[in-house]
């Protein structure tokens, strides 16, 4: 945990200057894909509750479903979770319902 605590106020180094990190993990830090996969563990868990198809590479996922309005609807009803319960913030503009094949 003092190790996780210091990385976290360690801050970054931006165009040759130091920049405290104000707020979560700093991109392409060490710590970025450890702390993306401990919280989103939960993300898949709750998934696999539901019995979802998915696959999830980093923070990105995708979620398989049979239908475009069965896609809409746990696209709608996985955001709460994910903001709600794991406290992640979801990017809107990225995130997208479509077939497969347009992936």
């Amino acid at each position: 945990m003092s190790l996780i605590h210091k990385y976290l106020n360690a801050g970054v180094l931006q165009n040759g200057f130091f920049e405290k990190t104000e707020e979560g993990v700093p991109q392409g830090g060490p710590l970025s894909p450890l702390c993306g996969n401990v919280m989103l563990n939960e993300l898949d868990k709750e998934l696999e509750r539901r019995g979802h198809r998915f696959v999830r590479y980093a923070d990105d996922v995708l979620i398989f479903c049979r239908s475009r309005k069965s896609a809409e609807r746990t696209l709608a009803n996985i955001i709460p979770f994910i903001e709600g319960k794991l406290f992640l913030k979801v990017n809107r503009t990225k995130t997208t319902v479509t077939h497969v094949g347009k992936i």
